[in-house]
């Protein structure tokens, strides 16, 4: 009878171990993803087409009852940092791309860096550099959501893409398979 209930435990605790890693994993909170460690800059100031100078990103799940602040930093000097309650993206969630120019034009400002104008007078002094956005919402009463990427705007990149996992998730998922495990291992020596 003690076999049985702690196998019933062992089971439970496994299968609900690996339940809350696949919702971390899945979870519907704000997000910001660049599907690329690196991007080249565009040395015109026509937008380009090739793939190797833009970045797809996607980002949503912001709550459109709050403003959706973002900053942006290129090596940690801040580009540009705006809270804002009356323009979302027309869609959650949002996918579009990003082109870079390799300099910045002589009155400090892009035609088309991050789709629009964006004035780098008193910022950084290069488009070229670890590029940090971060999103994040303030509301009261609740876990602030908050997402981030980063990526690297280079004159040539060689770096290789992958996905690598949140650590807690990585133990959430780890843990459920290895509860899994004993479990097995509990019923296969009882059957002997």
């Amino acid at each position: 009878m003690k076999k049985k209930g702690l196998r019933g435990i062992l089971l439970g605790l496994s299968m609900a171990l690996l339940l809350s890693g696949g919702v971390a994993l899945a979870q519907d909170s704000l997000f910001f993803i660049a599907y690329k460690d690196c991007v080249q800059c565009w040395p015109g100031m026509e937008y380009p087409t090739g793939d190797a100078y833009l970045l797809p990103f996607k980002m949503g799940g912001w709550d459109t009852s709050y403003e959706l602040c973002t900053r942006i930093t290129i090596d940690g000097a801040l580009l540009e940092q705006h809270c804002d309650d009356e323009y979302y993206p027309d869609t959650d969630p949002y996918s579009d791309t990003w082109a870079f120019p390799c300099e910045f034009d002589e009155d400090g400002a892009s035609s088309f860096l991050l789709g629009g104008e964006a004035s780098v007078a008193n910022g950084p002094p290069s488009p070229l550099g670890v590029w940090k956005q971060v999103l994040s919402q303030d509301i009261p009463g609740a876990p602030n959501p908050r997402a981030e990427a980063s990526w690297l705007v280079a004159r040539v990149c060689e770096v290789e893409e992958e996905f690598v996992p949140e650590p807690g998730t990585m133990l959430l998922l780890g843990s459920g398979l290895a509860g899994l495990a004993g479990y097995a291992t509990l019923r296969w020596r009882t059957r002997e």
